[in-house]
């Protein structure tokens, strides 16, 4: 579904489109990589088939227990290692050291977020309008009450105001981001595509890795680019595969009836119940792009439904974020659940 949606973005690209200002790099690395593979893909393959040609058994009826002793291969060889040599020293490690040795620096004005993993969601753990992040305690964690992260809001003052979310991550654009990571139980990974953002999660060890999102970016504008047209199912046929291509999916435009009634509002997800409302009006299509286009992945198999952990990151023009982070901020304590 993800791969299918992102394909719409690049058709004649294999890669998920890159909204981050570091993004190019990595991009180029592959590329180099997959270069130099399929040459070397193609290079043995030749290699191979004239070997099938030259040493088959109407030409050599005797065996060779011998090997055959030439300079090529050991040239060819030779070869490859020097290009493998020169792709990690040229491109791989320049690229890490760039990134390793260059944090954002405090004039910057980074954003830092804390995201703590745990089987199997993503929680979010925003400092409060004062800039701090409250101290967590192992043994006040409870999913039931609304604290997974164990804040002691009652015996901290930095930890009152803290917003935390679940599987949700806001940021801003064009503002460098720090977040660092960490897990309550078992290793994950963190794995944004679409910012070329990668990272494992491991329990006991806080993982700072930061990035910057392009300015002009937003999920708004991103989803624009990945609206699909999902065909409604005609009377009688079992509504499987429609729910299935508009799950976490929003109407980009009133879906209307003849008599201009609302049947799907814009940005909502349409569903099996309104299948029949649209079969009634004559409409064939319609047309649903993602709720929230940039996904976080777990690409760590944590656990038996390892297919659950699944969050998103939404991207905001920095006055559309400021709103949200100081609408946040009013509500207290409160745990804000996708």
């Amino acid at each position: 579904m993800t791969v299918s949606l992102l394909a719409q973005t690049q058709p004649m690209y294999w890669l998920p489109p890159d909204y981050s200002t570091h993004g190019w790099q990595i991009d180029q690395l592959i590329n180099w990589i997959h270069v130099f593979m399929a040459v070397l893909f193609a290079g043995w393959g030749v290699f191979f088939a004239r070997c099938l040609v030259k040493y088959r058994y109407r030409a050599n009826p005797t065996a060779l227990y011998e090997p055959i002793k030439a300079k090529a291969s050991k040239v060819i060889e030779a070869a490859v290692v020097v290009i493998e040599v020169v792709l990690l020293v040229a491109f791989a490690i320049p690229v890490l050291a760039e990134y390793k040795n260059d944090p954002p620096k405090p004039e910057d004005n980074p954003f830092e977020v804390h995201v703590v993993a745990q089987q199997f969601a993503w929680n979010i753990h925003y400092p409060g309008p004062d800039g701090k992040f409250g101290k967590r305690n192992a043994k006040l964690v409870s999913d039931a009450n609304g604290n997974p992260l164990g804040l002691d809001r009652d015996g901290d003052p930095d930890a009152k105001d803290d917003i935390v979310a679940n599987n949700e991550l806001h940021l801003p654009v064009g503002r460098p981001v720090i977040v660092k990571l960490t897990s309550k139980d078992v290793i994950h990974s963190f794995s944004v595509p679409m910012l070329r953002v990668k990272q494992d999660t491991v329990p006991g060890m806080e993982i700072p890795v930061w990035f910057t999102v392009k300015e002009g970016t937003s999920s708004d504008a991103i989803r624009e680019t990945m609206i699909r047209t999902v065909s409604v199912p005609p009377a009688g046929q079992n509504p499987r595969d429609f729910v299935m291509w508009c799950t976490n999916n929003i109407a980009v435009e009133d879906i209307k009836g003849a008599d201009g009634t609302v049947i799907v509002g814009k940005g909502r997800e349409p569903s099996a119940e309104h299948v029949e409302a649209l079969q009634k009006a004559g409409i064939g299509e319609i047309r649903v792009a993602p709720r929230h286009p940039v996904e976080i992945h777990c690409t760590q198999l944590c656990g038996i439904t390892h297919y659950k952990m699944r969050g998103f990151v939404i991207l905001m023009p920095p006055d559309e974020f400021e709103a949200w982070y100081a609408e946040q901020a009013a509500g207290g304590d409160e745990f804000i659940e996708e």
